[in-house]
């Protein structure tokens, strides 16, 4: 190609820049004569001269970077900054085509780093040392000992071998992992994350990264070696680090919060062969981010966006089932994790586990609020109060607020019950319900025989598996408070009777006792019964109203006309109700009078001329007087 009269064959794995350099040598041109010579021809005589023999499979890239060269931050060739090994060099006169790679920094074959320069006078190398085997600036030989390095970076003998490796072997791009890059490939994604590693510590960007310098180079491979070497791992690290330190002002953006690298992997690095780092980055989001997903991000798959972790509380309370409030609630008491973003326009979200939200549903029911206990235990709204002071009731979402319901775990309700129920129930055995009414006062006691019942020292009856958390229906001797010292009080109730039964034995309708009650003619007590004030009557007080009153049918049975016309008749005679409809003052749907002894003597003689049996029916009644 040349028309040189000495034409040596290239090594397997000789540098095409090197073999130029020596092809001179060869034929008398010390100065580079035939690089220039080589820049000068047509691209069909470069391509005959290829074709003419075997060629190391580098020198088709790097024709392109010596004929051509073209700025770029990411180089995978660097011909302006030569390096070599002093091993290899004394071993074998030519100059290999790995060192010509940007980060193929220490020799496989001898782990020793590349030396840039003369270890001696730090004079930079350059392939003409292949004729002179000597430094140019001091004369030293560049086969010294002391060029040798003992001690190399596991990280940077580790990226040398991956770039020699994939040099020489031909990978399956269809793959999608590590293994299936090509070297330029591979280069390209070392360099973009060796830059982002070592921006941690120190200015870097890619174009700091092009000068391919002794200085920058040998950090640059070790940054990336660490971060390929240890992949996934490292590479979670990685991301975890970039985000800590925009920790003070974490955005709710991924673009903000990583920083360049979230462009790297979505905009840089956007071959198919990179697939497994944009899966390898949406796992670490599904494990590690705790911000908010838009789920119209497009550039994040679909199952990430599914699978994320932190969500807003109106998403996470449709995924759980629970309600949103319980969940803010939850979130207040410390009892569930959240975090919250602030966006640039002021708005402010908060986003909760998942996962723990899960829990929470998956432990326990939803809780319930005081209503839905009071009804499912059978008790009032006070009682219940009680047993959550008392701690027997368990809560979620700290104390209510003002407006707030109280949230009962569902659990502690179930674990009021005994472990065991008595088989059959006495004919004097009460409700729960019925002895906290009546025997137990309002402060206390309940509490006492909660714990009684749990721990088994009460045992209690229960009608129906329906019943089994109906606490307030449970069956117990009443009998049982005494002995078990449990603060207790008969009610003033259980000697006396309601209103309803007065009204019964008196043969009239509950609201006329109501009234007879209200107006005072009808004695009766005032008692405490569970919460609340009620008025009961006692059978003194019956016998009291009989013998002193008399009812309107009464009267009427005993004149023998209707109890609509039983108050003209009484009244043509001079008597006068003291209850009645028409007594605004004493107003009653039922005329009552006083039983006095005219009134007794009328209604005895007329009851003899109507009807002597009804005389003898009545007369025990009129003799009470």
């Amino acid at each position: 190609m040349f028309g040189l009269l000495i034409n040596p064959e290239p090594e397997h794995d000789e540098s095409l820049l090197g073999y130029l350099h020596r092809l001179g040598i060869c034929n008398g041109l010390w100065n580079g004569e035939l690089v220039k010579l080589f820049k000068g021809l047509t691209d069909e005589e470069v391509s005959s001269w290829l074709g003419q023999c075997r060629k190391p499979p580098s020198w088709y890239d790097v024709i392109k970077e010596i004929r051509k060269p073209k700025f770029n931050n990411q180089k995978v060739w660097t011909l302006s900054y030569s390096k070599y090994c002093p091993a290899c060099l004394a071993f074998s006169c030519y100059w290999r085509e790995v060192w010509d790679f940007t980060l193929y920094t220490v020799c496989t074959i001898h782990a020793v780093e590349l030396l840039y320069e003369c270890p001696i006078c730090q004079a930079r190398v350059t392939p003409k040392i292949l004729y002179t085997r000597t430094c140019e600036n001091c004369g030293s030989s560049v086969f010294s000992e002391k060029s040798a390095i003992t001690e190399v970076d596991e990280s940077k003998l580790w990226l040398s071998k991956e770039l020699k490796r994939r040099l020489k072997n031909r990978f399956n791009e269809v793959s999608i992992n590590m293994n299936s890059l090509t070297y330029s490939q591979f280069h390209f994604l070392a360099v973009r994350f060796g830059v982002r590693a070592l921006s941690r510590k120190c200015h870097m960007n890619m174009t700091v990264a092009s000068m391919a310098s002794q200085i920058v180079v040998p950090v640059l491979a070790k940054s990336a070696g660490q971060i390929l070497m240890g992949w996934p791992e490292a590479f979670h690290d990685l991301l975890t680090d970039l985000m800590q330190r925009r920790r003070p002002n974490l955005s709710s953006k991924l673009g903000a919060a990583f920083g360049l690298i979230y462009n790297d992997i979505f905009l840089s690095l956007t071959d198919r062969c990179y697939d497994f780092v944009r899966l390898e980055f949406e796992n670490y989001v599904v494990k590690n981010w705790t911000g908010p997903l838009a789920m119209r991000n497009r550039r994040l798959s679909e199952c990430t966006l599914i699978e994320h972790r932190w969500l807003p509380y109106n998403k996470a309370a449709e995924i759980t089932g629970l309600p949103k409030n319980f969940l803010r609630r939850m979130y207040s008491s410390g009892e569930l994790d959240a975090r919250e973003f602030s966006y640039s326009c002021g708005k402010t979200v908060t986003v909760v586990d998942i996962e723990e939200a899960r829990k929470l549903s998956s432990i326990a029911r939803e809780p319930l609020n005081l209503r839905e206990v009071s009804r499912l235990l059978c008790l009032s709204k006070k009682r219940v109060e009680q047993l959550i002071t008392a701690k027997l009731l368990k809560f979620v979402g700290g104390v209510p607020q003002a407006g707030e319901r109280w949230l009962i775990d569902y659990a502690s309700i179930a674990a009021l019950a005994p472990d065991e129920f008595l088989t059959f129930a006495r004919d004097d055995f009460k409700t729960i319900s019925q002895v906290a009414k009546y025997y137990l006062p309002t402060s206390g006691g309940l509490v006492e025989l909660a714990n009684a019942i749990k721990s088994g020292e009460i045992s209690v009856f229960c009608k129906e598996e329906s019943e089994f958390l109906n606490f307030g229906k449970w069956l117990i001797d009443p009998g049982e408070l005494g002995r078990k010292a449990i603060k207790h009080s008969i009610s003033s109730h259980t000697r006396s009777m309601s209103v309803t039964e007065a009204a019964k034995m008196l043969g009239v309708k509950s609201e006329v006792c109501y009234a007879l009650v209200r107006i005072g003619r009808l004695r009766s007590e005032t008692v405490q019964c569970s919460r609340r004030a009620a008025k009961v009557i006692t059978l003194g007080a019956v016998q009291h109203f009989k013998r002193n009153y008399i009812l309107a049918p009464e009267v009427a049975k005993v004149l023998g006309v209707s109890v609509v016309n039983a108050l003209s008749h009484l009244r043509k005679r001079g008597f006068f109700p003291v209850v009645g409809p028409s007594l605004s003052d004493a107003h009653c749907r039922q005329y009552v009078w006083r039983r006095s002894k005219k009134l007794v003597a009328f209604l005895s003689s007329t009851a003899s001329l109507c009807d002597p049996l009804e005389l003898h029916t009545l007369t025990p009644r009129l003799a009470l007087d």
